[in-house]
Order: C-alpha cells, then sequence, then structure tokens
C-alpha cells in the first residue's frame, strides 16, 4: 500500500488508528490520488456472489473529481470526471463522450459529509477501538434487531494514521461491502 502525506512516505511499522491525525494531516490538501478495491460481498438467490471494481480516483484543487474504472474487464476504461465549479459531469469509454450540467450546490456536499460525521459521532453509535481499527454500532443494536431491522456495524482499519479498510456489515449474515485503499496520497 502506497502511502503519502504531506510529501512524506510512510514506513509500515509506523501503526496507528488516530482519525484525527488522519484529519489533520489532510486538512489544507487540495491534491488527492485514491486507488480503491470495491467488493461487495452478497446473497443473491441463495447464493453468495462477490462482485469487486478497481478504480482510481484523483481530485484537483478539491475541485475536479475523476474516477478511473480499472476492473472489471467489462467497465474497464470508463471515466467519470466532475468539475466542482461548472458542475458538469463528463462521462467516457473509448472514443464515446457525454456530458451532464447538475445542479449540485458546494454546501450541499459539506451537509452530506457532516451529516455522516455527526451520525457517526452521535450518542446513538458507540465506537470502540477493536484489532487494528475502530468500530461503530448502533447503541440499540438487539433492540433493532428484534424489530426484524438489520443494523449495519462499520469498521474502519487505518494504518499509519490513513483508512486502509473500510466494511461494512452486519452480525446476522456473512454479507460485507469493503473498500480497501490501495494507494492514498494527499499534496498541497
Amino acid at each position: 500500500m502506497s502511502i503519502s502525506i504531506l510529501g512524506q512516505q510512510k514506513s509500515d511499522d509506523n501503526m496507528g488508528i488516530s482519525i484525527f491525525d488522519f484529519i489533520e494531516q489532510v486538512s489544507g490538501k487540495r491534491n488527492f490520488e485514491i486507488t480503491v478495491k470495491l467488493t461487495f460481498d452478497v446473497m443473491s438467490e441463495g447464493k453468495q456472489k462477490v462482485f469487486s471494481t478497481y478504480f482510481d480516483m484523483k481530485i484537483s484543487n478539491l475541485e475536479e473529481f475523476t474516477f478511473i474504472i480499472k476492473e472489471p474487464e467489462i467497465l474497464k476504461g470508463i471515466i467519470i470526471k466532475y468539475n466542482l465549479l461548472t458542475r458538469k459531469a463528463e462521462y467516457s469509454y473509448s472514443k464515446y463522450k457525454v456530458t451532464e450540467t447538475f445542479k449540485v450546490e458546494l454546501n450541499q456536499t459539506a451537509g452530506m459529509i457532516q451529516n455522516i460525521t455527526d451520525f457517526l459521532s452521535s450518542p446513538l453509535f458507540e465506537s470502540k477501538e477493536v484489532q487494528n481499527g475502530i468500530e461503530f454500532r448502533p447503541k440499540n443494536f438487539q433492540v433493532l434487531s428484534r424489530f426484524g431491522v438489520q443494523p449495519i456495524i462499520v469498521l474502519l482499519q487505518m494504518k499509519n494514521n490513513v483508512p486502509e479498510k473500510i466494511e461494512i456489515r452486519n452480525d446476522k449474515t456473512d454479507e460485507k461491502i469493503t473498500l480497501i485503499f490501495e494507494k492514498f496520497i494527499a499534496k498541497g
């Protein structure tokens, strides 16, 4: 895994799970290069199905967001670009290109991120340190289960104060969604 923040390469023996250190290190950074493996491990028609996709994400000046799908082969080469200033999304594959204008406001995006962080840090969730990570679990987990709701558990694993893996699952099934960050580079 390649991890580079503040222009310094981190060594694998510098382990840690501090979210605050991560936030401190990426604060003020405007350019990011991230490689992610996203895996859906779900039940479909009584059978366990696994679907994975690899993609690169490049963020330039916190204005232009580019997603390049690398796997599976059938999706390889699809590129999605979004420019925050022009509010235009460009979808391209091979020789084909489609552009679309969105009316997403910056405060909507910031509000969504704020809602997620507020939700995970609210008294509705308890967080605890587990081996090489932090687990977020609803406090009323058993009550929700009795009503047929399958509450999720979010496991965040950090390495060198950078997210290494996020796993979203529940205790009742083997189903899960996993994001593995193979590269996470933040630049000024």
